[in-house]
């Protein structure tokens, strides 16, 4: 039987940012059920996973045992051609949303 990977947040991730701490904030309609729906049925690659929500890429990443995931929003450009051509032929993604989200940025 499949172990199952679990989401847990991270806080540099979510308002308000943490003193000294960097990170691409998650939109705060991603609630942890949300983002661990996300994590199933991400896409692995190279031991990353990734996501993808209302044209938005999100990366997940595992701590050292590779059990625990916390994920975060990432442009486009960060996500591997296989993975967003995979997408693209499903139907669940636009071309639009990877020119519009090439780079992430907060305020979209």
């Amino acid at each position: 039987m499949r172990s199952r990977i679990v989401y847990v947040g991270n806080p540099k991730h979510k308002e308000p940012w943490q003193r000294g701490r960097k990170g691409s904030l998650c939109p705060k309609a991603v609630t942890l059920e949300r983002a661990q729906a996300l994590l199933d049925e991400s896409l692995c690659c190279d031991g990353v996973r990734f996501a993808l929500l209302d044209g938005v890429a999100f990366v997940g990443r595992s701590d050292s045992a590779g059990r625990l995931w916390h994920g975060y929003p990432v442009g486009w450009m960060e996500v591997p051609r296989s993975v967003w051509m995979k997408w693209l032929k499903e139907g669940r993604l636009k071309r639009s949303d990877i020119a519009r989200y090439w780079r992430y940025e907060e305020d979209f």
